[in-house]
């Protein structure tokens, strides 16, 4: 046991190593580009679009009180949302927690990691999803194995690369996070050009389980609960389709995580 603790401690120095040589390397492009600005308060920064006086509001917690079942910022209610009691969506999911609501400043941070490939913002979001799993690994008293949600089927191809693969590329090497890629998707389309009635009757059929075969190849044991990992909660219809694979696998909770969520 020490043993193995001794090489993942290598490990992880021989990755912060890597990563401070290649943050330095991208500040140094970045200052000759000419920098960026500060999304938040518009000041001129270095490499990433968050000054370092507003970086720190992307570690606080987001809502002082949410909806235990979506993760929803609670106004009024106690405990459930009013959608969550009227007409709930999440039967198979356990709990979702999400970041940071998706609105003003924080839906351009989402918006320039995604779309504008601002791919050094990857790490940071890795380090907040990080601090909210060992928090939720506390209060259930185990280890979790996070599940991402997987991509469009091309989108790497086309763009070259997947935004919360890379997430947990940072938390598997950075952090030694399980992590276990057992879902596909079928569906070519993307989420957000499909209106609620549309995400939610397709739901079903947009993911999957990978075939036997490949997930005793991947999982050996299957977990008996897993975390999965998305950047954005919208209508639930995604975290709800793959928490429904994930115990029909015989998973037993499944809780998400999200970057963002939409009010």
């Amino acid at each position: 046991m020490a043993e193995k603790e001794n090489v993942f401690a290598f490990k992880n120095r021989i990755f912060a190593l890597c990563f401070d040589l290649m943050s330095f390397a991208q500040n140094i492009v970045s200052f000759l580009l000419g920098g960026e600005r500060c999304l938040c308060c518009s000041r001129r920064t270095l490499r990433i679009p968050l000054c370092k006086k507003c970086l720190p509001q992307i570690f606080s917690p987001a809502f002082s009180e949410s909806c235990s079942k979506c993760g929803r910022e609670l106004i009024s209610e106690i405990g459930l949302c009013s959608c969550c009691r009227e007409s709930p969506l999440l039967t198979s999911l356990d709990g979702a927690f999400s970041l940071h609501g998706y609105h003003l400043w924080k839906k351009s941070l989402l918006f320039a990691w995604k779309l504008e490939d601002k791919r050094n913002l990857s790490p940071y979001f890795a380090a907040i999803f990080y601090k909210r799993l060992r928090a939720l690994e506390e209060s259930c008293g185990r280890s979790l194995t996070v599940v991402p949600v997987p991509p469009r089927r091309g989108k790497i191809r086309s763009r070259g690369w997947d935004q919360i693969e890379e997430l947990c590329f940072y938390l598997e090497r950075g952090w030694g996070v399980k992590i276990l890629r057992l879902l596909e998707r079928l569906s070519h389309t993307q989420q957000k050009k499909l209106d609620r009635v549309q995400r939610i009757e397709g739901m079903s059929s947009s993911y999957r389980l990978k075939s036997e075969r490949k997930i005793r190849r991947i999982a050996g044991k299957i977990p008996d609960a897993v975390v999965l990992a998305d950047d954005v909660l919208t209508t639930g219809s995604t975290i709800e389709a793959c928490a429904r694979a994930l115990k029909s696998l015989g998973i037993k909770q499944v809780f998400s995580i999200t970057l963002f969520i939409v009010d």
